[in-house]
């Protein structure tokens, strides 16, 4: 299978692409700030002038394009049959949060396709890509105490509950875990 693409055929994650700009914008919504934006990000954002915030988010994107072949991060648009880029997925192999050489996974679904399941489809197949694809032993899902969708997604794809912390923010986050199966990079080492 194309390490790019994969697709249970409810969903397909791909690699995010410029084109997918509209959307992106679309989806910053207050949801979506408050629950993934870090401190200061939000008062940035609305600094910018409409046209600043779509260079902004273009850049971005392309970054995340051109980043996704050699990692340590790489970030998926999430398609259904009938819609380009519902949600946003991501796994990162280098973020500060979690054990060296884990995955932070990080996801959103956009405003008009939240509810759906999408999301919980979109992370089991970006378990599977870290499976087949990178040498994690676990993938980390950290969430906010109140973010109830979160943590119902966490829930859903098996991920368990194994630390309580209060962040520099002064939220309450919960560390999930998934044990993710071998058989990809590693097996071939």
């Amino acid at each position: 299978m194309d390490p790019v693409s994969y697709t249970d055929g409810r969903v397909t994650i791909r690699q995010l692409e410029v084109s997918d700009l509209d959307a992106d914008l679309a989806a910053k919504d207050d949801e979506q700030i408050d629950w993934l934006w870090e401190p200061g990000q939000r008062e940035a954002w609305e600094a910018m002038t409409p046209g600043e915030q779509r260079e902004h988010a273009r850049r971005t994107l392309q970054e995340a394009h051109d980043a996704f072949g050699p990692g340590p991060k790489w970030s998926f648009a999430v398609d259904t049959a009938s819609d380009t880029y519902v949600a946003y997925v991501d796994c990162d192999l280098a973020n500060d949060k979690v054990p060296a050489g884990q995955a932070n996974v990080a996801y959103s679904a956009h405003p008009s396709h939240r509810g759906c399941g999408y999301v919980s489809s979109a992370v089991r197949l970006l378990l599977r890509f870290l499976e087949e694809q990178t040498t994690a032993t676990e993938a980390h899902i950290l969430v906010d105490s109140e973010n109830v969708a979160s943590l119902r997604v966490a829930h859903s794809v098996g991920a368990v509950a194994t630390a309580q912390w209060t962040d520099d923010s002064k939220r309450t986050m919960i560390r999930h875990v998934v044990k993710l199966a071998r058989g990809g990079a590693d097996a071939h080492a």
